[in-house]
């Protein structure tokens, strides 16, 4: 999870995308933004208290259930 959060704050958009589809996840530039947006205030007090419910819920709206299913078992969730 630690990994998708730095690499979230540290990598362009075309980098994370790249680094999402080597995980195996297909991403567009533009749902790679978003998703930096949503997780802009992300830090790592989430690793011990979780996600909050409601970033979890609006990454599933952004990825679709499938493509949400594979991201939070690659971040170990």
């Amino acid at each position: 999870m630690l990994q998708w959060f730095e690499n979230l704050k540290g990598m362009n958009d075309r980098q994370l995308q790249d680094f999402a589809k080597q995980q195996g996840l297909e991403l567009s530039i533009e749902e790679v933004q978003k998703l930096q947006k949503i997780l802009r205030h992300a830090n790592i007090s989430w690793a011990l208290t979780g996600i909050p419910k409601e970033v979890l819920q609006k990454i599933q709206k952004l990825l679709g259930d499938r493509r949400y299913k594979k991201l939070m078992k690659l971040v170990g969730l």
